[in-house]
């Protein structure tokens, strides 16, 4: 039988008649990148339909997915994410923006992911400049009443409650971290209890915030994150004990923390080596509580907030000690980096700093 359109169909195989469907990638965190078509979109999950090495569907959990490249994408959006990553935020910001104009997905679901990546990027810089939380705030309140069942969902929690914790209300960051507890994943439950105990002991509850950071303790760590989370509820206990004035106890608890942190957790070490550096400060070892600090300010510069932080001790001790040019560049770089942080406006009372 002869084909009534001969030149039509081979204008179509030429063209692939396969590139009208959706064919998206999911970035994972474990494993390799998963290609096909995005059937469905929950907080838990994102169901896939592939045809390689052989057709399937697939669910995989939202807390492993690290993106999604959506049908339609703006170039500009992997710059924006690499821009993210690379922690140039306001270049990544203005990318996430311009692939917002720029994008042809047609996806609900990749249109929510785009506004949600303006809102993280937002509260990053927010916890880096309280000016910015209440804005930051609005448009994860915003995103997380809009999408309810979306794979960044628990994120947007996350970071939400963060926010809170920055702006100093407590029973709403409680209430947010109470939330992110009811994700399935053993990894938000254990980063849920750690935040609670952070906001106990901000608030003098060092017994409550004890039994937040053991129930981490004794959980099985079965994955690096989960590895790291163990070792940040650790490190919620030597906070406690600085504060029970326990230092020696506390340096036990971290410098096992620091043996056993790979080096490219920065979040764990860079706290690790600041709450050092407060234990041996406070015991008037100043000398070494210096090259305590000192770690955070050569090696873990990413961590802005615990940076910062760093600085103002760096400040106070290379003054006591002496060397006042030393002093004067670490109070310099406070101001021009984190100018709008505790810690720079603390230069201005430094009578008023915390011991801890």
């Amino acid at each position: 039988m002869c084909c009534k359109h001969p030149l039509a169909i081979a204008l179509l195989i030429g063209l692939g008649v396969h590139s009208v469907q959706a064919n998206e990638t999911i970035n994972r965190k474990r494993d390799k990148p998963v290609s096909g078509e995005v059937t469905a979109v929950s907080k838990t999950e994102v169901t896939v339909k592939v045809t390689s090495p052989k057709a399937d569907t697939l669910k995989i959990p939202a807390n492993e997915i690290v993106s999604i490249d959506w049908t339609g994408d703006s170039p500009d959006l992997k710059v924006a994410r690499q821009d993210e990553n690379g922690l140039r935020l306001q270049k990544s910001l203005d990318g996430y923006v311009k692939s917002q104009g720029a994008t042809k997905a047609t996806n609900p679901a990749a249109k929510a992911d785009l506004e949600f990546a303006i809102a993280r990027v937002n509260a990053r810089m927010a916890l880096q400049d309280p000016a910015k939380v209440d804005d930051a705030i609005k448009k994860l309140e915003d995103f997380r009443s809009k999408n309810g069942d979306h794979y960044r969902f628990y994120e947007g929690v996350y970071f939400l409650g963060q926010l809170y914790s920055a702006k100093k209300d407590a029973a709403k960051a409680r209430q947010t971290f109470e939330q992110l507890a009811k994700a399935p994943w053993k990894e938000s439950q254990m980063a849920s209890r750690i935040a609670v105990g952070r906001l106990m002991l901000s608030e003098g509850k060092l017994d409550e915030a004890a039994t937040e950071y053991d129930a981490v303790i004794a959980v099985q760590a079965d994955g690096p994150l989960e590895v790291s989370a163990r070792q940040e509820a650790m490190l919620g206990k030597s906070r406690i004990m600085i504060t029970q004035k326990k230092f020696d106890d506390a340096l036990k608890l971290l410098d096992e923390v620091i043996t056993k942190a790979p080096a490219d957790d920065t979040k764990v070490n860079a706290e690790a080596y600041l709450r050092q550096g407060d234990c041996l400060r406070e015991q008037g070892n100043d000398k070494d509580a210096l090259l305590a600090y000192l770690h955070v300010d050569v090696l873990f510069r990413a961590e802005k907030a615990m940076h910062a932080e760093a600085l103002y001790r760096l400040s106070q001790l290379f003054e006591k000690l002496g060397q006042k040019p030393r002093a004067e560049e670490a109070r310099e770089l406070l101001r021009s980096e984190y100018d709008s942080s505790e810690w720079a406006k603390l230069l201005k009372a430094p009578a008023n700093a915390p011991t801890n």
